[in-house]
């Protein structure tokens, strides 16, 4: 019997690790048998990029040391659940050969699918810009420039502090209504949540497609691991 492929995520809170991915991976694993998920934490990672407003060397060396290590122990492919992490990434790529892929990446595939005007709602100010760098690199990749999107952004603080905090219901409603805020003032075709800490966040409906980071990620990922 041949060995299993290994994933392995890299996540940054054990909130997103333990509530939003973890009923994933059981998922997943159950629809790729043939693969098996190995898990890196590390908080300080988001912590250091949250006080510096960006992911800075230091960080991304450290970044650059999983992924190694994750090559090392055999990962046939490693998984960033961290968005606001995404932007050391680009530095990480060039330096090693095993294939990496940011939880962002097939979320931005999937609003460009919907059209140009996208609307991003965050709690973290470090979180939405991960979210535009790639949906501007994959735009240029199907011939649209800058000029072509329209993007909107909406970043409530106080919900993170809440989730902080323990009060889910209070994060719910913040996000909730910056969703309708956005939806109501400015023409969208997809509203996406910029970190995987809000995947599971209740809200109304604003009309449009609300597009949340996990789901895309693993389906993604079972492709790659399928060419490899």
């Amino acid at each position: 019997m041949s060995a299993k492929k290994r994933l392995f995520l890299l996540h940054t809170m054990p909130f997103v690790m333990n509530q939003i991915i973890a009923p994933l991976e059981k998922e997943f694993v159950a629809a790729h048998p043939e693969v098996e998920i190995q898990t890196l934490l590390d908080t300080s990672l988001l912590a250091d990029t949250m006080a510096a407003g960006r992911v800075t060397p230091g960080t991304a060396a450290r970044l650059l040391s999983y992924v190694q290590e994750s090559e090392r122990a055999g990962a046939a492919l490693l998984l960033l659940t961290c968005t606001s992490m995404g932007e050391g990434m680009a530095f990480v790529r060039p330096l090693v050969e095993l294939p990496t892929l940011c939880i962002t990446e097939p979320l931005v595939e999937e609003a460009l699918d919907l059209g140009t005007r996208v609307g991003i709602v965050g709690t973290l100010p470090t979180s939405p810009a991960q979210i535009i760098a790639p949906l501007l690199a994959a735009a240029e990749k199907r011939g649209l420039t800058r000029q072509d999107l329209t993007i909107t952004v909406e970043v409530v603080e106080e919900a993170f502090r809440a989730r902080g905090r323990g009060d889910t219901a209070g994060h719910d409603r913040l996000v909730s209504d910056a969703v309708l805020k956005l939806a109501k003032e400015h023409p969208v075709d997809s509203i996406l949540f910029a970190q995987a800490s809000m995947s599971g966040t209740v809200h109304a409906d604003p009309g449009v497609p609300v597009l949340k980071l996990g789901p895309s990620a693993f389906r993604a990922a079972g492709e790659m691991l399928a060419g490899l």
